[in-house]
């Protein structure tokens, strides 16, 4: 296992604000996106995306070689209940296994690789549909009005004031069985049912794991630098094809933060 490409960079162009983060070891690759807190919590300083991704970061740092995804996530889940109170923090998190050659998705961190379906490899979860859905309603209803002009994006996005009342709420989901539940370490134990196990193929030898700061996963860094940057020019707004629950807020360089990474799976 190599790096080929890795990336990260935060939406405010800051790195010491950047809530996404890339973890290689001998044994280990991972992507790691903490969760923006809409409350504006921090924890000692920093915001709690960012301590749930640190918490993440440590515990896959010392994961032994052999382990399987749920001792992993227990090992994770472990680190972060000790440093924040569970269900306040939280991060998405995708590991490569190089032992066991598995894929292991915990919340909405893509991969992809040569004749993977962009759909199996890049979820997004069902409350994020319905709100960015609601946000994009009302902003077309805004300026249907004459309220705003999606020509240029301002910092009061009253889309995304709308659509947080249900974002603020969501965390209710989080690692619950049922139609809106999701994954993510957050200190609570996640069900069994929530998590991805993916085998990546025998003959595929690169993989590419990405946060959703990338609305493509694309072969290489440039590729995927290149489509985002097209996206952004097209739709500030995020209310088209880079449709979300928020859009690039000025003086911000993207949407959401972003890390991309590209490994070479060399056989053991």
């Amino acid at each position: 296992m190599e790096i080929i490409e890795q990336f990260v960079l935060g939406k405010s162009g800051h790195p010491h604000l950047c809530e996404d983060a890339i973890v290689v070891t001998d044994s280990h690759a991972a992507v790691i996106d903490g969760a923006t807190d809409v409350s504006g919590r921090s924890f000692h300083g920093r915001s709690g995306g960012w301590w749930a991704m640190d918490a993440c970061r440590d515990a896959l740092g010392r994961l032994p070689g052999d382990v399987g995804v749920h001792t992993a996530l227990e090992a994770l889940t472990a680190e972060l209940a000790a440093r924040a109170e569970p269900g306040h923090t939280a991060a998405s998190v995708t590991v490569y296994s190089r032992a066991r050659r598995e894929i292991w998705q915990i919340g909405d961190v893509g991969f992809a690789y040569r004749g993977l379906p962009a759909e199996i490899g890049r979820p997004r979860k069902l409350v994020d549909r319905v709100a960015t859905s609601f946000r994009v309603a009302v902003l077309a209803a805004e300026a249907a009005a004459g309220r705003i002009s999606l020509d240029r994006v301002v910092d009061d996005d009253p889309g995304r004031l709308a659509a947080r009342a249900l974002v603020s709420r969501q965390s209710a989901f989080r690692n619950k069985v049922g139609l809106y539940g999701y994954a993510a370490v957050d200190g609570h134990p996640v069900p069994a049912s929530l998590l991805v196990v993916h085998r990546v193929p025998d003959g595929i030898d690169e993989l590419v794991i990405g946060s959703d700061g990338y609305p493509q996963l694309g072969a290489t860094l440039a590729e995927s630098e290149s489509e985002l940057a097209r996206l952004l020019a097209k739709d500030p707004w995020c209310v088209a094809e880079l449709a979300g629950t928020k859009a690039v807020r000025p003086g911000q360089v993207s949407f959401d933060d972003r890390a991309y990474l590209r490994l070479g799976l060399l056989s053991l």
